[in-house]
């Protein structure tokens, strides 16, 4: 029989694209893990070809997709939907309460003034991600890996102007460094004289620490260093004492700032705000070293910056940042191309087979983890505010601790305001980001929490005056909820990197942290399983990264 010119080009199998005939590593997957070890793998030398089933980058980092059908103004892809989070009704001023769709006559309030009265599809200019708030620390091990990789290329990022704590029906600023702390009216002499001693004995072990020192990129003899500016009195140079920051073996964080005289108010800010914890109960020892690297991240790009970085566009840019540094390094990438198993061979993996039917031979694969080896449960708040919720700043975290908005709160409540200066939302236009670790489990609502916050800072009508701004009288009134919706997205406690085989890992589900930095742990940990003790990534030149090439982090 005669083959026509058709049957001649078509291909046999059912992929939309041609896959390579072999490969060095095959990922499965653009969630940030991935994403990372693709990078370091293509770096190396490595031939990497990086799949993903989804039409887009970021998997559980990634970004809700605009839509104009009114039913549902933000959707995700079928499989994230199934395997990664669940969606709940959504709610707003512009939202019909009875059958949870946007209003037409309502549409123009989620443009920006400009765009009111065009003809714009009702979603342009936001960006909204799937996995936040998510905090970047100036000093951390995820920042370094973005500029160690290259990754700081194609990224840009905002300061978070301010955090707050939320304790007794008020939200207050948070003190990290010494101007602050005098500045604060809410704390007597004595609060002030414990903070300032506790956080520059803190300052102090930092800065003794080589890795610390150089992510800082200080030298630890600066004036204008984090809890100093200004006064050479807080200088790096002396000596900790031995026993200064000594931690009881299995003690907890609450105990521990208590043997330093620190008071409730002053033990929740620094737990939640500073060492960004989540729980009550959390680790005195892992704690103190989270709040090392917050500290060493105040100033670091500048006097007037604090400690924590937002990405430019998103969280959802991240991934892709380092997709393209291995793509730029000659990795392959197809999207809409899943995989539909892999044949072992002498307990190793030989081959792969994607869903449309073409085989690859990889010498490893590194693939998620399946849904059911998530321990936890976030829960997740999204809201498009009509307003700020301080007038004076444009990006604010705020905290809510443990048992602050209820009695059976039992981890915090974390809250980001980003406004359109970040490129996720338009002129006049907020994004809040809220999330919550759901307890194993609990039988109450997984968003109780949740909506006790969103209660609070803002409101879901224009009628609704009943309550006073919690930022303070200066704040005219609470901003107003055009949209919104909930859902929870699987996470672990402790990610734990599994191996199926000798050449095959598994990446857990992202952690409940607020920062990047047990991402960036995971992905060491999966990189060590195939390759031994290389280093992720390697430094490009013999000055420190922490101190020239951040420089290239558009702020």
């Amino acid at each position: 029989m005669t083959s026509s010119p058709d049957d001649m080009i078509r291909p046999r199998h059912a992929d939309e694209f041609d896959l390579p005939q072999e490969c060095d590593v095959c990922i499965i997957g653009t969630g940030l893990t991935q994403s990372i070890l693709a990078a370091a793998c293509a770096k190396r030398g490595r031939n990497v070809l990086h799949l993903d089933a989804s039409t887009s980058y970021g998997g559980a980092f990634g970004a809700f997709k605009p839509s104009c059908d009114l039913g549902k103004l933000f959707e995700t892809d079928e499989e994230l939907t199934e395997n990664t989070h669940r969606h709940k009704a959504v709610f707003g001023a512009c939202v019909d309460a009875t059958t949870g769709r946007v209003i037409p006559e309502r549409l123009s309030r989620l443009r920006s003034v400009a765009e009111a009265t065009s003809l714009a599809p009702p979603t342009r200019g936001y960006s909204i991600d799937l996995n936040a708030p998510r905090l970047v620390l100036g000093a951390d091990a995820f920042c370094e890996s973005i500029v160690r990789s290259g990754a700081h290329r194609y990224l840009e990022f905002k300061a978070v102007e301010r955090t707050f704590v939320y304790m007794d029906g008020c939200a207050r600023a948070v003190a990290s460094n010494r101007s602050d702390v005098f500045k604060d009216a809410t704390l007597s002499g004595a609060e002030k004289r414990a903070l300032m001693r506790f956080l520059k004995l803190v300052h102090s072990a930092a800065m003794q620490d080589e890795v610390a020192r150089r992510r800082s990129g200080k030298n630890g003899e600066e004036t204008n260093v984090a809890v100093g500016a200004p006064g050479s009195e807080w200088g790096g140079n002396e000596i900790v004492e031995e026993d200064g920051l000594r931690v009881e073996k299995g003690e907890q964080m609450d105990a521990f700032l208590t043997r330093h005289g620190l008071t409730e108010k002053l033990k929740a800010a620094v737990m939640y705000a500073l060492a960004l914890q989540t729980r009550a109960d959390c680790d005195a020892l892992e704690a103190l070293e989270a709040l090392k690297v917050y500290i060493s991240s105040v100033a670091k790009y500048g006097p007037q910056t604090g400690a924590c970085l937002i990405p430019l566009y998103g969280v959802g840019d991240i991934p892709q940042a380092f997709c393209r540094v291995a793509a730029v390094e000659g990795a392959t990438f197809i999207l809409r191309q899943g995989m539909k198993d892999l044949t072992p061979s002498a307990d190793a993996v030989k081959s792969m087979t994607s869903v449309g039917g073409q085989d690859v031979r990889v010498k490893h694969v590194v693939a998620p983890a399946p849904p059911g080896r998530a321990t936890s449960t976030l829960a997740h708040a999204v809201c498009i505010l009509d307003a700020p919720l301080v007038s004076s700043y444009d990006q604010v975290f705020v905290v809510f601790p443990p048992h602050s908005l209820r009695a059976e709160q039992k981890s915090v409540v974390r809250a980001l305001q980003i406004g359109s200066h970040t490129g996720c939302c338009p002129d006049g236009r907020y994004l809040l980001y809220l999330s919550n670790l759901v307890d194993d489990g609990c039988d109450e609502d997984p968003f109780v929490n949740l909506n006790a916050v969103l209660d609070i800072v803002a409101k879901c009508s224009d009628e609704d005056e009943s309550k006073s701004n919690i930022f303070g009288a200066d704040e005219e009134r609470r901003p107003t909820i055009l949209w919104g919706t909930t859902y929870t997205q699987a996470c672990c406690n402790q990610p734990v990197v599994e191996c199926a085989s000798p050449n095959v890992i598994l990446c857990p589900a992202p952690d409940d942290a607020a920062t990047f930095n047990g991402i960036v742990r995971t992905a060491e940990m999966a990189y060590s399983k195939l390759f031994g003790d290389e280093e992720l990534f390697e430094e490009e030149s013999q000055h420190s990264p922490g101190v020239d090439d951040d420089d290239n982090m558009d702020l």
